[in-house]
């Protein structure tokens, strides 16, 4: 009877460990006319410095404003700013893990049970920043979503299955 309940149980899981998504700070002022610019990297200043929660994600100070193009057909590119990509939101963690054990009656008839639990820590996984104008120090990498459904809590299902 103990070999039937406490053996022959077989788990299953899927571990999900991503680094953040990459995005792009733009300009909160225009720099040349139809033309998009992204920010400037400020040299000595870590972007992810500060609180680094979903209020204040990132470091307004890390950032800057290219110079404003001056003439038309100007060499001096500065004014398209820096490169795209600066910075990675938030990473992704998730695990999800199954148990399953099959009770057999006969050779072909048996009953299966099957427990599984998805996002077991509970954890959530957040969005890029929203908001993105380094000017307003209030609401700058401000997190307001989550990157998984609307907020993917912790999930648990069972079921016995009966084959024959």
């Amino acid at each position: 009877m103990g070999t039937f309940v406490l053996g022959g149980w077989s788990l299953n899981w899927i571990f999900t460990a991503q680094d953040g998504q990459p995005f792009t700070i733009g300009c909160p002022t225009a720099t040349t006319a139809g033309l998009g610019c992204n920010a400037f990297l400020t040299l000595n200043q870590d972007p992810y410095s500060g609180p680094h929660n979903v209020n204040h994600f990132l470091n307004p100070a890390a950032f800057y404003n290219p110079p404003a193009a001056t003439i038309v057909g100007q060499k001096d590119v500065r004014p398209l700013g820096g490169a795209p990509t600066q910075v990675s939101g938030p990473p992704f963690r998730r695990l999800d893990v199954s148990l399953f054990k099959q009770f057999h009656l006969t050779e072909s008839r048996y009953f299966e049970f099957r427990g599984e639990a998805f996002n077991v820590s509970n954890t959530a996984n957040f969005s890029n920043p929203s908001l993105g104008n380094y000017l307003d120090m209030v609401n700058f990498g401000r997190i307001t979503s989550t990157r998984d459904s609307p907020n993917d809590p912790r999930e648990m299902q069972f079921g016995l299955k009966f084959y024959w």
